[in-house]
């Protein structure tokens, strides 16, 4: 049986939610499969087909990456800090 993991997930709508949002970007997002739910359902609800994703379909492509883009923009997806070195020491 299959175990979860956070570097190549199970489901396959999360791995390609996960590859929009390491293509758009970029290490600045923590991968977590209840924020992706979110999307795939959102998506779906919207009128996005999951079929049409992996048959190609470029509006279903577009359709995704903007729901990405605003899940982000509107804080649904966790980032990640930066490390900035400007805390206080001791």
């Amino acid at each position: 049986m299959a175990t979860l993991s956070p570097i190549s997930p199970i489901r396959a709508d999360h791995r390609f939610i996960q590859k929009i949002v390491n293509m758009l970007y970029k290490g600045k997002v923590y991968s977590q499969p209840s924020e992706f739910d979110r999307i795939s359902d959102a998506f779906v609800k919207i009128g996005g087909t999951w079929e049409g994703i992996f048959k190609g379909s470029p509006a279903d492509t577009d359709l995704l990456k903007r729901i990405v883009k605003m899940a982000y923009k509107k804080g649904f997806l966790t980032n990640k800090e930066k490390w900035t070195g400007k805390g206080k020491v001791g």
